[in-house]
C-alpha cells in the first residue's frame, strides 16, 4: 500500500506544474516589432487541458510585455471572427504567469468537423500573422483518471 501511494501524483502544485507543462504543447509565439519595441505573442489553445469540455473553442492569448500598447485586435480562427475579452482567473492555472504580461481570452464557437485551427491575428498597424493549430481526441493526450496512463 505505501509504494502505490509513494507513486500517485496527487500534490496540487504538481498537478497545476503538469497542466501548465500540457498547455505549453498545444501553444505557438510569434515575435513582433513596432517602432523598435518587440513583444512576444502566445497563443495557447486550452481545450485540450481544460477540466470540464466547452462548446467554444478556447484560447489564451498572451502578450509580453504588457506594456505593449493595443490600439486594434482582431483575430479570425478558421476566417470566423472571434471574441476578445479579458481573461478569467479559473484559466490562470493552464498558464505559465508572470507580471509583464497582458492576457486575453479568444473564444469562438466550436466547429467539431474542424480537425485543423489557423488563427490570423490583426495587431494595431503590423502586417497580420497566423499560428496553427490541431485538434486531436482528447483521449489521445490526456491521462485517464481512472487508470494511470498516459496516452500520448
Amino acid at each position: 500500500m505505501l509504494f502505490f501511494s509513494a507513486c500517485s501524483v496527487k500534490n496540487p502544485a504538481i498537478a497545476d506544474i503538469n497542466l501548465k507543462t500540457q498547455t505549453l504543447m498545444f501553444s505557438q509565439k510569434y515575435k513582433i516589432t513596432q517602432d523598435k519595441f518587440n513583444a512576444i505573442i502566445t497563443m495557447s489553445y486550452l481545450n485540450p487541458v481544460l477540466d470540464s469540455s466547452s462548446q467554444d473553442d478556447i484560447f489564451a492569448f498572451t502578450l509580453t510585455p504588457n506594456t505593449f500598447k493595443i490600439d486594434n485586435l482582431e483575430v479570425f480562427i478558421n476566417h470566423r471572427k472571434a471574441n476578445i475579452q479579458e481573461l478569467d482567473q479559473e484559466f490562470f492555472k493552464y498558464l505559465l504567469q508572470n507580471n509583464y504580461t497582458k492576457y486575453l481570452k479568444i473564444s469562438l464557437p466550436s466547429i467539431k468537423t474542424e480537425n485543423f485551427i489557423k488563427a490570423k491575428i490583426c495587431l494595431n498597424h503590423l502586417p497580420c500573422f497566423e499560428l496553427n493549430f490541431q485538434k486531436y481526441p482528447k483521449s489521445l493526450y490526456y491521462r485517464s483518471e481512472d487508470i494511470d496512463t498516459q496516452y500520448n
